[in-house]
């Protein structure tokens, strides 16, 4: 399954530099908040918007892993990456052979991650991940004005990225109300149900919103009304 791009003007701008100076395919730009969740600021196409749609589906990636060390995390191969398996899983299964990210980074605070992917597999040399890291804290400032603007703006019913993270929260919500638990239960009970059906997160989050989907009619809580 494939998400949409997320295009800007900003966006746009904000990944030119990653795309013309670095080796790589495609880029994602996202600022996480600190309750990990994830506005997506820019992606020039729809691998790399899938790519980073999958850490939000599975709560778990190097992306996360970037924000939180605030060091680049590459992985030259996706097939031959031993940590973050379920991720390299999904992302071996599109037009993605190498996958490396960079942290926005405000002075010593991690705001958010780059993602690029590349469709050839092989590592980055020393000069393109000193490049990548440079651009991650040249553009961490406006990125996060982005998401600060995008965040206030009230989006169209749509694919758009903020959109889908809204309805994801307004899902979670009326499922924890469902379980009778927390939000974070919630949210992971969620995404072992998309799991389970081999879908995305934000298709779960449609179904519970419109009412399709009741978690709370039977005892597994996977019942769709």
């Amino acid at each position: 399954m494939s998400a949409e791009p997320a295009v800007t003007a900003v966006g746009q701008r904000l990944a030119a530099p990653f795309i013309d100076l670095l080796p790589v395919t495609g880029v994602a730009i996202s600022v996480l908040d600190q309750q990990v969740k994830s506005s997506v600021i820019h992606a020039s196409d729809a691998t790399s918007a899938r790519l980073e749609e999958i850490h939000f589906d599975l709560g778990d990636g190097p992306m996360f892993d970037c924000v939180a060390s605030a060091t680049p995390v590459l992985i030259p191969d996706v097939t031959d990456a031993g940590q973050w398996s379920m991720f390299t899983s999904h992302a071996s299964e599109l037009d993605a052979a190498a996958v490396f990210v960079f942290p926005l980074t405000l002075g010593a605070a991690s705001v958010g991650a780059v993602l690029c992917y590349r469709t050839e597999a092989g590592d980055l040399d020393a000069d393109a991940v000193d490049m990548g890291s440079a651009l991650g804290r040249a553009i961490a400032g406006p990125a996060l004005r982005q998401a600060i603007l995008l965040a206030d703006d009230e989006q169209p019913d749509g694919e758009s990225p903020i959109e889908t993270r809204r309805e994801v929260h307004q899902a979670t919500g009326m499922a924890l109300m469902q379980l009778d638990t927390t939000a974070t239960d919630a949210l992971a009970r969620m995404r072992a149900y998309a799991f389970s059906r081999g879908v995305s997160l934000r298709d779960v989050a449609r179904d519970v919103v419109s009412r399709r989907l009741d978690f709370s009619q039977s005892k597994d809580h996977t019942t769709e009304a």
